[in-house]
């Protein structure tokens, strides 16, 4: 078998397990803190921690990883570690013991992601005939099946045994990050400071972070609170893993035709495109008026979801140097990070005071917003080329 065929493989199986053992947490974290008693504030500002730590600790990791180590060390040790301190989740009570061990995870399982994102796309400059979306999918794939079984084994066991899941499905994806046989060639151009300041400076990087920021508002608010959406419609813990699992397996196609996509429309057209479908899917969610459709409606995940991740990702991977590639993965899971924290905290609160369907209309409005300003983003773009073309 030749050897990009093996590392395809092997990149495929640690998405799997690695988003196997989001949706051991993520999926149930609202049921979770809901079992402890929390209220919807104390729910926000406990999401709203989840949130912020990534911001602060997924940078720290890019750059540790830039500058001094290689992307497989550090993702094994965010694997290991995660998959050592998830059983904390068993044993505390109480909000703030809560808030600390979730704090204590995050600081490593919170980077696993964009670092995996970016040995993957290392891996794939090397070897062309990887394609990234048909990686990815694999994760999409391994998030839905988990989703589902541990909605089961939650409903007639209890939480604990997404946690156990967790731990053993993470373990399992640090033993296929330790099997890769690829050498990180990082370490041969280091990153420095300059290289951070210059690329603030770039109006493209900036205007686009401030769309991924505002645009996760959205996300943060959805992903906290649609359990309770589900639940207003008549739905229960079991149908958790049914709407993750309809989340997830949608993503597949759009995940699949990744490239061909992006070669026919272009990074920000696609980034649009998801947008536009976003608006209507969130607006259709604040109309729901049972829990069935609820679920049909997240069907459209199909489109809005993919195609902000494949158009992101390889607009970040055009504007940047190969010697940052960690540390922009980092930074762009940062500002998802920043927006998630203002949804979570901010749909908290607005929850003690209007109706979850009207949270939801205003979500839809949010993305309208993000719209606008990547079609700012694509003008900036065009403009930059036009300079190009001038002095050449």
């Amino acid at each position: 078998m030749k050897k990009s065929n093996m590392l395809s493989i092997k990149l495929k199986f640690l998405y799997v397990f690695q988003f196997a053992a989001m949706a051991c947490f993520y999926p149930f974290l609202t049921y979770y803190f809901q079992s402890k008693g929390f209220s919807y504030t104390q729910i926000g500002i406990a999401m709203a921690v989840y949130s912020i730590t990534g911001v602060i600790t997924q940078p720290i990791w890019g750059v540790i990883t830039d500058k001094y180590l290689d992307k497989r060390t550090s993702i094994l040790i965010t694997m290991v570690f995660s998959s050592l301190i998830i059983y904390l989740f068993v044993f505390v009570n109480g909000f703030y013991s809560i808030l600390m061990s979730m704090i204590f995870l995050l600081m490593f399982q919170s980077s696993v992601n964009p670092l995996s994102d970016a040995y993957s796309y290392e891996i794939i400059d090397h070897n062309k005939d990887i394609q990234y979306g048909k990686v990815r999918l694999m994760g999409s794939f391994g998030y839905a099946v988990a989703a589902l079984t541990i909605a089961q084994a939650v409903k007639y066991t209890s939480i604990n045994s997404s946690f156990i899941l967790f731990s053993i499905t993470m373990l399992l994806g640090a033993i296929i990050v330790w099997s890769i046989d690829f050498k990180s060639k990082s370490h041969h151009s280091k990153m420095d400071i300059s290289s951070i300041k210059n690329l603030m400076k770039d109006n493209r990087f900036s205007v686009f972070m401030i769309s991924v920021i505002i645009v996760n508002i959205s996300f943060g608010i959805n992903g906290s609170y649609i359990t309770v959406l589900i639940q207003k419609t008549g739905g229960d813990v079991s149908k958790l893993g049914i709407l993750w699992f309809v989340l997830a397996i949608s993503e597949l196609p759009t995940l699949f035709l990744g490239n061909k996509l992006l070669n026919k429309f272009g990074e920000l057209n696609l980034l649009m495109i998801g947008l536009v479908f976003y608006v209507l899917r969130y607006f259709l969610d604040s109309l729901s008026t049972s829990y069935t459709s609820v679920i049909i409606i997240q069907g459209m995940q199909s489109i809005t979801y993919p195609l902000f991740l494949i158009s992101s990702y390889q607009y970040m991977n055009k504007i940047t140097p190969a010697r940052m590639k960690s540390s922009v993965m980092t930074f762009f899971a940062a500002a998802c990070g920043i927006g998630n924290f203002i949804g979570n905290i901010g749909g908290g609160i607005l929850l003690e005071h209007i109706s979850i369907f009207l949270l939801f209309r205003i979500i839809s409005f949010i993305c309208m917003i993000c719209l606008i300003i990547v079609a700012i983003l694509k003008r900036i773009n065009v403009s930059i080329k036009e300079e190009k073309y001038i002095n050449i």
